[in-house]
């Protein structure tokens, strides 16, 4: 089976096979795949002589199975490198092919890294939604593509180089009928400013709560989820007070510190609304010992490290996003980056909890009821990992196999793992 097929029905064993919810995994286990779809999940004791005439079986001892990893912040076209935005205009001066360039092979990094669904939060939409089809169909490798296609932010603000800029609760509305037009699967709000573009301010809010309430409300009138990019208090508590699916970032950062909100935590709990934490990525840098993080901003991320401790106290739900694209966030880095929150030195996360953040919880965070988890019925997306991620989280950094939507993208017979 190559990258571009998808297999007809065959088995996958292992020493160890986790669904994604369970406080264990299963012993000795194996799943069932027909084509695109999960068939069966059990012992390998209780396979029957009708599961074992599959035209295949790959067994993997010593590996964990579980499911794909679901990666719900990403910037397909963003380069990762120290200078994503020069190297985003330079590439968008000779037009949407090179940002298509780009966004295939960050698309095959993540696949291969054991990502197996992305939420792109911010790409041009002529790029995005004709990715997100390529990669449905088999025509590239990569994890499904779920895709805001160009987000919504003030004239000036925050990503306004790819984005609708607008001014008014109008201007807004507009803005999401044009996206829900064009084929976007979320909607994205610059609530805030952004650190990634000069002469924004990241501690402040860019648009106002009826602005706000107006994108959330036209969204929803559409059917659409909202994720709200938001670093500051007030702008997180907008989100959360107008009924943002998402919110992207949520350090509750002022120009003075951090200043955690209960009642906002609160709220946010109530409404079941998910924080996306993005700063893994210098988690996992500064566990390293690297250089990578300015020393000025050690200490805020320990600040902020406490921030998300007591979102997850108060009962708020978290979905795992690496921002892949900015500075030092590569598409191949997400198992690092959920590495990185597990512990004292993350944000106290026990591994399983930082692998349902990827999976199962991720899935409902984002609405997904077709992945996230090895039931029957759900996509075949798998990931086969050497030793056990439940007791030592950094074994998800040794892949074994990686299977997205049945097509087999890593391991044996790809030429890659």
């Amino acid at each position: 089976m190559n990258e571009r097929e998808r297999g007809g029905r065959w088995i996958v064993t292992a020493d160890r096979v986790w669904d994604g919810t369970a406080a264990a995994p299963v012993r000795h286990g194996f799943v069932l795949l027909d084509g695109d779809r999960i068939t069966a999940v059990g012992r390998q004791a209780d396979l029957g002589d009708g599961d074992t005439t599959a035209a295949a079986r790959l067994d993997l001892p010593g590996a964990t199975l579980m499911p794909g990893l679901i990666d719900a912040h990403v910037h397909l076209t963003f380069s990762g490198s120290d200078v994503p935005v020069r190297d985003y205009r330079r590439e968008a001066r000779t037009g949407a092919a090179a940002l298509a360039v780009r966004a295939v092979v960050n698309l095959r990094a993540a696949v291969e890294a054991g990502v197996t669904t992305v939420r792109d939060l911010g790409t041009l939409n002529e790029v995005a939604f004709p990715l997100r089809a390529a990669v449905a169909d088999g025509r590239i490798p990569g994890p499904r593509v779920l895709t805001s296609g160009r987000p919504i932010t003030v004239t000036g603000g925050h990503c306004h180089w790819f984005s609708h800029e607008c001014d008014s609760p109008t201007g807004i509305r507009v803005a999401v009928r044009t996206q829900v037009r064009d084929g976007a699967d979320w909607i994205k709000l610059m609530v805030s400013g952004g650190n990634l573009t000069p002469r924004t301010n990241p501690v402040r809010p860019q648009f106002s709560e009826e602005e706000v309430r107006a994108c959330v409300d036209e969204a929803e009138r559409l059917g659409r989820p909202v994720a709200t990019h938001a670093y500051d208090p007030l702008s997180i508590r907008r989100s959360a007070a107008a009924g943002a699916r998402t919110i992207e970032h949520c350090l509750f950062e002022t120009a003075d510190g951090i200043a955690y909100d209960p009642a906002t935590a609160d709220l946010m709990a109530a409404r079941s609304i998910a924080f996306v934490p993005t700063i893994s990525g210098a988690l996992h840098r500064m566990r390293d010992g690297t250089e990578l993080i300015a020393p000025r901003f050690r200490d805020r991320h320990q600040r902020v490290r406490e921030v998300f401790r007591l979102l997850l106290a108060a009962g708020v739900p978290m979905v795992a996003g690496s921002d892949a694209g900015v500075p030092h966030r590569a598409f191949d880095g997400f198992p690092a980056d959920l590495a990185a929150l597990a512990g004292e030195d993350g944000i106290g996360l026990t591994p399983r909890q930082a692998l349902v953040a990827a999976t199962s919880g991720a899935a409902a965070g984002l609405g997904i009821d077709d992945a996230g988890t090895l039931t029957p019925g759900q996509r075949a997306d798998l990931l086969a990992v050497d030793g056990d991620p439940l007791r030592d989280i950094g074994d998800l950094l040794r892949p074994r196999l990686v299977v997205a939507a049945g097509r087999r993208v890593r391991g044996p017979g790809t030429g890659a793992g």
